[in-house]
């Protein structure tokens, strides 16, 4: 797992800090908006969930600006984005990924946005909803 977010990195530091019981597992595995040495256009083009997958996980994803090879394209297939905007469900869509929307419940209130050109491939109303076995994914520890 790798954190991808187009925060600053100085602005993702000063939200997390406080939280290192839960950020600090993902110490070295963090993809932010100003990382220059990547190259990235923001949300919503995709490369900041590629950039991640490639550089945070080892993942043979491919490059953002590039075509993907039929296995490149498998491989995004198995990437679950969680997201809270629009413009990343966007991003994790366009990479090619499964996206997990989980929204500011004032957002789901604005015109459009449940239904806006994009939507995500699952909607939950907060991170403890999610179910891991409905992904492939192994059970949480009880």
């Amino acid at each position: 797992m790798a954190i991808a977010t187009g925060s600053r990195r100085e602005r993702y530091e000063l939200k997390t800090g406080h939280h290192q019981d839960v950020f600090g597992l993902f110490e070295g595995k963090v993809v932010c908006g100003n990382d220059k040495q990547y190259n990235m256009r923001g949300k919503p083009f995709p490369d900041i969930f590629i950039t991640a997958a490639r550089e945070m996980l080892g993942r043979d994803v491919g490059d953002a600006q590039g075509e993907p090879t039929p296995a490149q394209v498998a491989e995004r297939a198995r990437g679950l984005v969680f997201e809270d905007g629009l413009p990343g469900i966007q991003a994790g869509k366009q990479a090619g990924m499964n996206v997990v929307w989980v929204p500011d419940p004032n957002l789901l209130g604005v015109e459009g946005a449940k239904d806006g050109p994009v939507t995500a491939d699952q909607v939950i109303h907060s991170l403890e909803d999610f179910v891991p076995e409905q992904w492939g994914l192994p059970p949480y520890d009880s």
